[in-house]
């Protein structure tokens, strides 16, 4: 299988990638969140992979609870392709059987794949999640952020697909609270501190420079005719 050809064009691509099912294709979308979503967080990550999927374009996320598995169901609902890119090895092994969703593992080894930059049976760590954001990021035509709170790794996401130069895409916050204070820093026109997306020297002084941070910001009645026009354009 060949090497992803956007993973390519990265400055420093992972040196070597284990994959479950077939390479991932160019024509894909990132749609990212936290694990600890709400209904509308969910419902929306659901609605805007189903979309997306219908409209042709694949969907990366991360397999985890919350955002990423309404992502990867709403692709396959739409009759899309999808990929997990883990922070664990590709066989999932290492996951414990009371935190796997083996049908929705099923149906995504049967409409897509498995992505891991570590070998099978490795557990995932701290490191090796954050790690495997710049994969997500890094696979796709922009990265969309459905629901975030400032301490989900959604944030690593973001800083990395501004370090690639990739399009960064926000949805503006559903409501006030914890759950939607990531997107309301992301999508604040008065831009955000660096710091919120773990981001120093170079391109915390680009993330400084934007305002707001997102390249653009959707409201949830009306996304796809935006998104889609963004995506014409990459």
């Amino acid at each position: 299988m060949g090497y992803p050809s956007r993973l390519a064009e990265l400055r420093r691509p992972p040196a070597r990638l284990w994959l479950r099912g077939p390479t991932p294709p160019d024509r894909a979308v990132a749609v990212v969140g936290t694990r600890r979503a709400d209904r509308a967080g969910r419902d929306l990550a659901h609605r805007v992979a189903k979309e997306l999927g219908g409209a042709g374009y694949a969907i990366i996320s991360g397999l985890a609870s919350g955002i990423d598995c309404a992502a990867h169901r709403g692709a396959i609902e739409g009759g899309g392709a999808t990929w997990a890119v883990v922070g664990c090895g590709a066989d999932l092994a290492s996951v414990p059987t009371g935190e796997r969703d083996a049908g929705l593992l099923r149906d995504i080894l049967a409409n897509g794949g498995v992505v891991a930059e570590v070998p099978p049976g490795t557990p995932a760590t701290s490191q090796s999640l954050v790690a495997r954001d710049r994969i997500q990021s890094g696979l796709a035509l922009v990265t969309v952020v459905v629901q975030s709170d400032l301490r989900s790794g959604t944030m690593h996401t973001a800083r990395f697909t501004i370090e690639q130069g990739r399009p960064l895409v926000v949805f503006a916050p559903a409501g006030p609270g914890e759950l939607w204070s990531g997107n309301a820093s992301l999508s604040d026109p008065a831009g955000c501190d660096p710091a919120v997306l773990h981001a120093r020297g170079g391109v915390a002084r680009a993330i400084t420079g934007r305002h707001p941070v997102a390249d653009l910001v959707l409201e949830p009645g009306g996304f796809l005719a935006p998104l889609l026009d963004l995506l014409s354009r990459c």
